[in-house]
Formats: structure tokens, C-alpha cells, sequence
């Protein structure tokens, strides 16, 4: 009786289990109110108009006494949407 020694499959030739993406499981949006204190948002009576822009890795909080300036603010340094965080009035 001869035996023949089964020969180990070649790693080319194994059969590898289809790989499924995993979809990411989506968060739903949770819905907050947020409560802001207007005295330490406003801290100055005089300036009620706020901006926060991003200046490179900086965050920069500026006041206003009116609208005017801080339109001339935006245009001056060229701010765009991508850069403004915040644009508030005390009295809103």
C-alpha cells in the first residue's frame, strides 16, 4: 500500500472570505437648548456687537459699538464664512 501525503495547499490558492465594508453607523442629530448667560457673552455695555473669527490656530473675539465697524472689521482683514465662528448682537 502506497499512501500519498496530501500536499498543503499553496497560499496563492486558498480561498479568501469576501471582505463586506462596514457601514458607519450614523448619529442622529440630538436636539439641545442651549442656555446663554448675556452678561458673560456681553461682558460691555457700550460694544453689543460680538465676532469670533479663527486667525490661523488663534481665536479671536472682537466687540462693536455698531454695525458699521464690524463690517469694516470683516472687510478689512478679509474674513470669510469659513473663518467667522460667531456674529452676535447683546440685544437680539
Amino acid at each position: 500500500m502506497s499512501r500519498k501525503k496530501a500536499e498543503a495547499p499553496k497560499v496563492s490558492e486558498t480561498k479568501k472570505k469576501p471582505s463586506a465594508k462596514r457601514k458607519k453607523p450614523t448619529l442622529k442629530p440630538k436636539e439641545f437648548e442651549y442656555v446663554v448667560d448675556r452678561e458673560k457673552e456681553f461682558p460691555y455695555d457700550i460694544f453689543p456687537w460680538k465676532l469670533v473669527y479663527k486667525e490661523g490656530a488663534e481665536k479671536r473675539t472682537c466687540y462693536f459699538e455698531c454695525e458699521e465697524h464690524r463690517k469694516k472689521h470683516i472687510t478689512r482683514y478679509k474674513l470669510n464664512k469659513k473663518n467667522i465662528l460667531f456674529i452676535g448682537y447683546k440685544y437680539d
